[in-house]
């Protein structure tokens, strides 16, 4: 779990890069925190990207609420969470039809006991194809070795997961998640095709004792110096 020097050292970075994009040592531990994207049948998706911090210190909780309390901060952490997932889509658009699109990202804060959360939500146009009928997630995941926290994909309502490479932790026929440091490179692929029968709703997903979507929060600090440390070892 982080600490909040690492969120505020995120939060007031005066321009973001994706330094480590190309594939650094910067991130050898899984992060406490999900990577959380909800697919729809026309391949954009709801998008939600979490962190938590160790807020056990009386100093760092004061310094975290103080930060929770600055709007212009959140809304400057807003932009340039903005930024770096448009860099990311940028990535991916070069080898594809379609483009990948980033909407306005909101960002929410909360504190659960020990732990302080930070979420942004974001809608993610095209980052899923649609090919007869099914819906494939592949970039910008696919172009990366590997993402330094828990990636929950969900399929869209109605559908059901046909097939995910590589294999799932978790697999609830309508949700799968791998670990942080999960290798996914160009083998990953999730495919979502509508369920048969009843066409049921896929089953949400939710960690156990979570207080918020998958227990995680938001995310200020989006990985030690930001996505470049997220998403790591860009393929050639």
């Amino acid at each position: 779990m982080h600490t909040v020097a690492r969120l505020l050292a995120a939060l007031c970075i005066a321009a973001l890069a994706l330094g480590g994009i190309a594939g650094t040592a910067a991130a050898q531990s899984a992060a406490d925190g999900q990577f959380v994207v909800e697919l729809d049948a026309d391949g954009d998706a709801n998008a939600t990207f979490t962190d938590e911090f160790d807020l056990s210190d009386p100093d760092e909780r004061e310094v975290f609420e103080r930060a929770d309390s600055n709007a212009e901060l959140r809304a400057t952490a807003a932009e340039r969470f903005r930024e770096e997932m448009q860099l990311v889509s940028r990535t991916a658009n070069e080898n594809l039809d379609r483009e990948l699109r980033v909407g306005e990202v909101t960002v929410e804060t909360a504190v659960v006991g020990e732990t302080g959360t930070v979420r942004y939500d974001f809608r993610w146009e095209n980052v899923a194809s649609v090919d007869d009928g099914q819906v494939v997630l592949a970039e910008p995941f696919s172009l990366f070795e590997t993402l330094d926290r828990e990636l929950v994909v969900v399929a869209p309502e109605g559908y059901a997961i046909e097939r995910a490479s590589p294999e799932p932790e978790r697999n609830d026929g309508g949700t799968v998640a791998w670990p942080g440091l999960t290798t996914f490179g160009e083998d990953f692929e999730v495919v979502a095709a509508p369920a048969s029968g009843t066409g049921m709703a896929p089953i949400e997903y939710s960690r156990e004792g979570a207080a918020t979507h998958g227990g995680a929060s938001l995310a200020f600090g989006i990985s030690a110096l930001v996505l470049g440390s997220l998403l790591v070892g860009r393929k050639r």
